[in-house]
């Protein structure tokens, strides 16, 4: 009996291994630290309870790290992650770098992750020459928010009631409410090159590049955005240059507030009673958003086998199917479609930017050298207005990422 019983033990702890030892293992690298960072392994724990088959082990790192880090690890092939988060604009530096693998569409179809269910905006930036880099994780957008009980108290509702503010508006608005009394700040010299790109795609296409290589910004459209933003801060209608803005908006000393969506739980901290809109624009039927998204990739890795890219692919299309824990705690708008019909998502301030209707507001940009321009354009940042002209910020700017791209 005592013999019979310990075979059976035996075996029922052997099949236990074997189940264990059947689940595909797979690592996974993220941008994600802090608040973020705990709200993605909350999901990733979620993704291993609610199955047996795939078995996801998570390292975060600041984006700093990770993008330091990974090329190394690729040109060594020690150590690569089996999928990683990146930013979109990354991509096409790596897929020039034949630093990524791009998907078999086919394969990760079997899994469900298919094109028509994204965001159409973030899913198309990231196919490159023919081929499909990017799984897209979310959207977030750099969008505008104004203070509802003081927009009550000065009577400036008149102005929203559209759900868009336009430039116009917003001289219209703050002189309103100076006249009403109002002596705190009307709008805001956010971050600047989140602003600016988003008023820029309202006035052309959303390119910084017309060859792919040099940078193309030192046009009619960059100089009329920045035009606009300088006269708005010669008219006394934005806050001061290096401001902080952000504490003036939690402190209600501030009515519009260009911000990330990421923002809102701070917002929410800070008690105001708030409302959430598209970024500023020039006409309300165009309407573009400076916008970014947390992609999916897979690095070049000549050992990951397809056992392995398929359980990738199936833990993408979890997280894409059950993202409203990124949009609850995180704050990020999901790219998977499928978040518009969860209740709890439509009342959020930042739906809007869900709707594949409206997809064609998100500017996403793309270019190869990316972090050439982003260290150029923010290096100026708002001297334009007042310290340097808009010409001679434009010629620094492009001069500075043609002397970088000469230089690598």
């Amino acid at each position: 009996m005592k013999k019979t019983l310990a075979f059976v033990l035996s075996l029922v702890l052997l099949l236990a291994a074997s189940s264990a030892m059947a689940a595909v293992e797979i690592d996974y690298w993220s941008v994600f630290t802090g608040a973020d960072g705990a709200t993605m392994q909350s999901m990733v724990d979620a993704f291993n309870a609610s199955q047996d088959e795939v078995h996801v082990n998570h390292t975060p790192m600041t984006a700093d790290d990770l993008y330091q880090k990974i090329p190394l690890t690729v040109q060594t092939g020690t150590s690569v992650p089996d999928v990683a988060v990146v930013h979109i604009e990354r991509i096409p530096d790596f897929v020039e770098k034949e630093m990524l693998y791009s998907y078999d569409l086919d394969l990760i179809a079997e899994a469900g992750v298919k094109e028509e269910n994204y965001n159409s905006s973030a899913w198309a930036r990231s196919d490159i020459d023919g081929e499909h880099y990017g799984i897209p994780l979310d959207v977030h957008s750099y969008v505008t928010y104004y203070n509802k009980d003081l927009f009550d108290k000065y009577d400036l509702n008149e102005f929203v009631e559209d759900g868009v503010l336009t430039f116009d508006e917003i001289k219209a608005l703050g002189d309103k409410a100076r006249a009403a009394g109002w002596d705190g700040e009307i709008f805001d010299l956010g971050w600047m090159r989140a602003q600016m790109l988003g008023y820029y795609a309202q006035l052309g296409d959303a390119t910084l590049t017309e060859d792919g290589i040099h940078p193309a910004i030192n046009n009619d459209a960059m100089k009329q955005a920045m035009q606009t933003m300088k006269d708005l801060w010669e008219g006394g209608y934005t806050t001061v240059k290096n401001t902080d803005y952000s504490s003036k908006f939690y402190g209600g000393e501030l009515l519009v507030w260009s911000e990330g969506i990421w923002m809102k739980a701070a917002v929410v901290d800070a008690g105001i009673n708030f409302g959430m809109i598209p970024s500023v624009c020039y006409d309300p039927s165009n309407i573009k958003n400076w916008t970014s998204s947390h992609n999916f990739v897979q690095f070049a890795d000549e050992n990951r086998t397809e056992e392995e890219d398929l359980a990738v692919a199936k833990f993408v299309n979890w997280m894409g199917e059950n993202s409203i824990t990124w949009a609850q705690n995180a704050g990020q708008c999901p790219a998977h479609l499928s978040i518009n019909d969860v209740e709890e998502f439509k009342d959020m301030p930042q739906a809007f930017l869900a709707d594949p209707d409206r997809a064609d507001e998100l500017a996403i940009y793309s270019y190869q050298y990316w972090g050439l321009f982003d260290t150029a354009f923010s290096r100026v940042g708002w001297d334009f207005v007042d310290a340097i002209s808009i010409d001679d910020a434009l010629v620094q700017i492009e001069q500075e990422i043609n002397d970088a791209i000469a230089a690598q």
